[in-house]
């Protein structure tokens, strides 16, 4: 499939930034960013990307609308205990009657990718809700699990980018489930 551009799942933390600063020099960043000869090859070895495909950039958008519901659109979006259900019931459909019927394993793997990325990016569900997201974890991760069991050239990624991309996505998701506040703990067991 032809490539339309890359997706950045993870970037190069700067090394000038302190997150536990308040402020931030603009300048000093703007200077970093300006000048990337001062990376180091360590630094751009954690770089991760997943490469966008025509279809894949289309479930992206489809998935958006179906995760954001009525706000897809919307500049302002209010997120509260109502959008845990609504991803909830959102979910079961997904897997039933999107995901269950993608032919074939690459389409199973645009489709979950889009799907779980955005999960991701409006996550207020999982810090939100009221209880029952066990569920939705347990089976999204099991998805996933029999998924990643396709080689590449099934699942239509490369190993060099797209593959270690996704599995950062995914840990990056998993330390983000299994951190927040749930009885019982949330457990991501995606490998």
């Amino acid at each position: 499939p032809d490539i339309i551009g890359p997706m950045i799942i993870r970037g190069i933390q700067n090394s000038n930034y302190d997150s536990d600063d308040d402020e931030i020099d603009e300048d000093e960043i703007e200077d970093d960013e300006r000048d990337t000869s001062k990376y180091t090859a360590e630094q751009m070895s954690t770089l991760r990307y997943v490469f966008i495909t025509q279809r894949r950039n289309d479930r992206l958008d489809e998935m958006r609308r179906f995760v954001l519901g009525d706000q897809a659109d919307h500049g302002i979006m209010m997120f509260n205990t109502s959008f845990s259900y609504e991803v909830q019931g959102g979910f079961y459909y997904f897997k039933s009657n999107i995901y269950a019927k993608a032919k074939t394993p690459a389409d199973k793997f645009d489709l979950l990718y889009a799907y779980t990325y955005h999960l991701k990016v409006y996550d207020v569900w999982l810090h939100d809700n009221e209880g029952g997201m066990e569920g939705i974890v347990k089976d999204l991760a099991n998805m996933w699990k029999r998924l990643l069991g396709n080689d590449d050239n099934k699942l239509g990624i490369d190993a060099e980018y797209t593959r270690p991309g996704v599995i950062q996505l995914l840990q990056d998701f998993k330390r983000e489930i299994e951190s927040a506040c749930s009885e019982p703990p949330l457990k991501f067991i995606f490998q």
